[in-house]
């Protein structure tokens, strides 16, 4: 006769009294959901801000204005003429840019520096109202064709003057003829016996007398006139590099 099979209890099994608990299975963390909202925000910002700048950029390339440029060469110390000038339309990214409108204010004024031939001028290299910078002098000095280069000085050039005399002996000063009047001046302009020179050009004639003005140490102006009003006083043309104990604001 068959026996019956004993059931098995359904659930949990008790434990006896004393057995102690098995540890529970490691349980599989859930997904976790990170919320960065300020992370967020910065990354829209940056992204506007980036097509604002290139927005920007692309409107300022195509932004042009009339400013002033050097149609010729200019020379240290030259008088500026209305025809030394032109305009030019560039790029407006440049705050030193001397608009085309401002060309008025500018004609008269001399340079303070040697400006190339198509140079974009700023107002640094133009002094108004004259050449003659604190502790100078300007001064005329006759030169006859043998008391000057033979090639024309030009405005901008950089001469030594020496004491001279006729007969070779004797000078307005009682100093030895060959003594140094000025180490070295700038010659700001002049005048061929044809007439003024207001340009960079020929100063001083291949031939016959011309007149130069120098910006000499004001301390050295009253022996430099004394000698030249004698015509003692002859000039050579130095190094363009040479510094002036004196010179233009910028040269």
């Amino acid at each position: 006769m068959p026996t019956a099979s004993p059931s098995l209890p359904r659930g949990p099994v008790p434990l006896a009294p004393g057995t102690p608990a098995a540890p529970a299975g490691p349980r599989l963390p859930g997904p976790v959901r990170e919320r960065r909202p300020v992370l967020t925000a910065f990354g829209l910002v940056l992204v506007v801000a980036g097509a604002l700048a290139s927005a920007v950029v692309v409107h300022r390339t195509g932004e042009r204005v009339d400013v002033l440029v050097a149609r010729t060469d200019i020379a240290p110390g030259q008088l500026v003429r209305a025809e030394d000038l032109r305009t030019a339309r560039v790029a407006a990214d440049g705050a030193a840019l001397v608009p085309a409108g401002a060309l008025d204010a500018f004609v008269g004024t001399h340079a303070t520096t040697r400006i190339p031939a198509d140079t974009l001028l700023n107002r640094t290299m133009f002094l108004a109202g004259g050449t003659v910078p604190a502790g100078a002098a300007v001064v005329g000095v006759v030169v006859r064709a043998e008391q000057r280069p033979t090639a024309p000085l030009l405005a901008g050039d950089v001469v030594r003057a020496y004491l001279v005399a006729a007969d070779g002996a004797t000078t307005v000063s009682g100093q030895p003829a060959g003594t140094v009047l000025l180490e070295a001046a700038r010659v700001v302009g002049g005048a061929t016996p044809a007439g003024p020179v207001t340009g960079p050009g020929d100063v001083s004639a291949t031939s016959g007398a011309g007149d130069v003005s120098l910006l000499v140490p004001e301390a050295d102006a009253a022996a430099v006139v004394t000698a030249a009003a004698a015509g003692q006083v002859a000039l050579v043309r130095l190094a363009g590099a040479t510094t002036p104990a004196v010179d233009l604001a910028g040269s």
